[in-house]
């Protein structure tokens, strides 16, 4: 009876405990996402930075590696290998005629807000060491759709990989 009771204890024990999950390579490259895509972009503006394109270059490449890097991530967070996967090729394939037209739209506004900061107030919109309000507000808005982009890629992604299995 009381090496019943400990045995039941043990288990109440063990199935209380959060169950450790090694990080999968896929899922790990989808937290890292805006990390990365904040490295290629300062790989891609520092260096060029006298140019006037180099702006609108980095935003454009690092959008389109924390969405891709997203989309990635979510949809196939239980491929073991997601490289070796002609599937998956194929799958991104399809989505980068969409993808083009969005960092189409992405580089224009990044392009228009730049040319609207000269013309904002000096409280809104200030130079200097710190980030300004529309900074921030264009930060905001660059993550908002970096992301609305890489899990609406991974949905298409998974839906397309379903299709293949059935």
């Amino acid at each position: 009876m009381i090496d019943d009771l400990t045995s039941l204890e043990g288990r109440a024990e063990e199935a209380q405990k959060p169950l450790e999950e090694e990080d999968k390579p896929a899922r790990s490259l989808s937290r890292w996402s805006h990390v990365i895509g904040g490295l290629i972009f300062c790989l891609i503006y520092f260096p060029f930075q006298e140019n006037p394109w180099s702006w609108l270059v980095a935003i454009a490449v690092s959008y389109s590696a924390i969405a891709f890097a997203i989309a990635l991530g979510l949809a196939l967070d239980d491929a073991a290998d997601f490289f070796g996967d002609s599937r998956v090729l194929s799958c991104v394939a399809t989505l980068l005629l969409p993808h083009a037209l969005i960092l189409a739209g992405v580089t224009l506004a990044a392009y228009l807000w730049l040319q609207v900061t000269p013309m904002l107030p000096q409280w809104f919109a200030h130079g200097g060491q710190r980030l300004s309000l529309w900074d921030l507000c264009g930060i905001v808005l660059f993550w908002f759709a970096c992301t609305r982009e890489g899990t609406w890629m991974a949905g298409k992604i998974k839906h397309r990989l379903a299709e293949y299995e059935d």
